[in-house]
């Protein structure tokens, strides 16, 4: 029972961090030419700040449980490792805790790759500080549309981990 509440927990993160992925990507990017920069801009910050300040609620709990059930299935010896890496499974949930790591990685350092330079970093990270005019939107299409594309192959994996 516990093992089901932490899948459902963890597909429940999954579902909010690649949906509000999706709507940026899908809504949001082509709003962009009906908006005009400055206001798009404007729409962009606070969609961000939102994103981020929600997001850990998540994105955490999903991490958290993801990293626990790769533990969990992982073998503790080098030897039966990579004997298990060799497996369809083992190597699926190993392809996908590296892509997640990677997301993870864009989405630390996302308050640093959107917005210019703040006096006070660390509650930058937090709370997002600045206003709209201090966003960088000319990497919103690169970042954005790679970090949909992964979180998609994730989801694919996580099914053909189960399927195949």
């Amino acid at each position: 029972m516990t093992h089901q509440i932490l899948v459902l927990l963890h597909l429940i993160g999954a579902i909010f961090f690649v949906g509000a992925i999706a709507l940026e990507v899908l809504c949001l990017d082509s709003m962009r030419k009906h908006l005009g920069e400055e206001m798009f801009q404007k729409v962009e910050f606070l969609l961000f700040r939102r994103i981020k300040r929600v997001y850990p609620l998540f994105v955490l709990p999903m991490y958290a449980i993801g990293f626990h059930f790769y533990f969990q299935y992982a073998p503790d010896s080098w030897e039966l490792y990579t004997q298990w890496l060799g497996t369809h499974f083992g190597s699926m949930l190993t392809l996908k805790a590296i892509l997640a790591i990677v997301l993870l990685g864009v989405f630390l350092t996302s308050p640093f790759t959107f917005m210019r330079p703040q006096p006070n970093k660390l509650k930058h990270f937090f709370v997002i500080t600045g206003d709209a005019k201090d966003m960088k939107t000319e990497h919103f299409r690169f970042i954005h549309y790679g970090v949909f594309t992964l979180g998609l192959i994730i989801v694919i994996l996580a099914k053909m981990m189960i399927v195949c």
